[in-house]
């Protein structure tokens, strides 16, 4: 693994020096779980993953190396209750990576004695969420006795790489950005005092080293996920509309019942059909945002419909990827300047929330692994500095797990626990 770090892999990395910016992926599991075998499962997916064995070098620009990267570590915890995995999920998602020393994965075994969760937190320059489901499945089937040897993968180019160039006028564009950022950068401490003082709360004066994610858990039943799933085809929707249609009328509702709320939603759209990555461990995700204007009392499925059909349009065009690359490539010249309080001040004017998406969907896992089950995977992981609230989502056996991951400069824990309530309300009423 030694080759320069592509757009959207320099946006993280910047990104990440100013707050961590992982995912963590946790895998239920019913069966013993023992060190010894989670460890000796380890190096195989290791070496099945080349950008496993990755750190970084703080070269112009930043590269991938496997210079004396050291094993996947792995953190073993007494499971002292069902809900003990939480905790170690939150210290995942806030804990930072040392990219200079790498590896940028890391592991932990609650253990139990027939029920374990095995937590796999990756720093997200690495890799999307998929990518995390199956470094999972891969260390369940190297722990698996007499399970089949599991082949190293290929190192792959970078993702902009895939997608091809970008538009044309992007180089003379970044040019323009570039000069422009740079500009407003020297200038940005006193534009920051004057928003300051014109600003009628603080909560974007927190450092960004002292911002912690936070998320709140919740988990739909088997029988109404499967009835949502069967409402969805019957209304021509998708969860994915659906999810984020509960999100938006749950915000709506925390900011007025009778007014309506203008807000953004960022959804993250998989490409990896298109480019034929398959299971490989990387980044290989689009975004697509909507500004809507919501109200508390908006008919759900005409909502998930509207939320549906640019995202499947977005799908289907080539153009849109290319569109995605162009505007990857400014927003690594910008990261820096977006972290400015008065410019995330300006980014909201007229803006009531900013929310985000991600729906891994239904996961193509097998459930069985020797003597080991898989009963339940949960997705969660920091929060981008812009957003409030993001509802990031996952369904197997039947079980749909979903995490609202929130911002506490932007939004209170008893705000987050209210929307995610409120959510789950709006799809129990639903599948009625």
């Amino acid at each position: 693994m030694d080759r320069v770090l592509g757009p959207t892999e320099q946006v993280f990395y910047k990104v990440r020096r100013l707050r961590p910016f992982n995912i963590a992926i946790t895998a239920r599991v019913s069966g013993r779980v023992s060190e010894a075998r989670v460890r000796e499962a380890l190096p195989v997916v290791q070496r099945r993953h080349p950008l496993l064995q990755a750190n970084i070098l703080a070269e112009s620009p930043p590269r991938f190396s496997r210079a004396s990267v050291p094993a996947l570590p792995l953190e073993v915890v007494p499971r002292e209750h069902a809900d003990s995995w939480l905790a170690r999920v939150d210290q995942q998602i806030n804990l930072p990576f040392d990219a200079s020393r790498g590896p940028l994965a890391r592991f932990v075994l609650v253990q139990g004695d027939s029920h374990s969760e095995l937590i796999c937190g990756y720093d997200h320059l690495i890799g999307d969420a998929l990518s995390g489901c199956f470094v999972l499945r891969d260390l369940l089937r190297a722990m698996a006795p007499g399970s089949e040897r599991l082949p190293e993968l290929q190192a792959r180019p970078a993702y902009e790489d895939l997608i091809g160039p970008p538009l044309p006028g992007t180089g003379v564009l970044n040019t323009v950005v570039s000069r422009s950022s740079s500009t407003l950068l020297r200038v940005s401490p006193a534009l920051n005092r004057l928003s300051a003082r014109l600003a009628s709360d603080s909560s974007l004066e927190t450092p960004a080293d002292k911002v912690r994610s936070g998320f709140v858990y919740r988990r739909l039943p088997p029988a109404q996920t499967e009835r949502l799933l069967t409402l969805c085809r019957e209304r021509q929707s998708s969860l994915h509309g659906l999810l984020g249609a509960a999100l938006l009328l749950a915000r709506a509702e925390s900011l007025s019942e009778r007014k309506s709320s203008v807000v953004t939603i960022t959804s993250a759209l998989d490409a990896r059909a298109r480019f034929g990555v398959g299971e490989d461990f990387g980044l290989f995700t689009t975004g697509k945002t909507h500004l809507m204007r919501v109200r508390a009392r908006e008919e759900l499925w005409t909502l998930s419909r509207q939320l549906r059909a640019p995202l499947v349009a977005a799908r289907k065009n080539a153009s849109h990827l290319r569109l995605f690359r162009s505007a990857i490539e400014m927003s690594s010249r910008t990261v820096d300047l977006a972290a400015q309080p008065w410019m995330q001040r300006c980014t909201r004017l007229g803006l009531d929330s900013m929310l985000g998406l991600s729906n891994l969907g239904r996961l193509n896992l097998e459930a069985r692994y020797g003597d080991l089950s898989l009963e339940g995977v949960g997705f969660s992981g920091s929060v981008a500095s812009h957003f409030d609230i993001v509802l990031a989502a996952a369904t197997f056996a039947q079980h749909l797990d979903i995490s609202f991951l929130y911002n506490p400069p932007l939004m209170r824990p008893e705000m987050a626990e209210r929307i995610a309530s409120r959510t789950c309300e709006v799809l129990a009423e639903a599948a009625r």
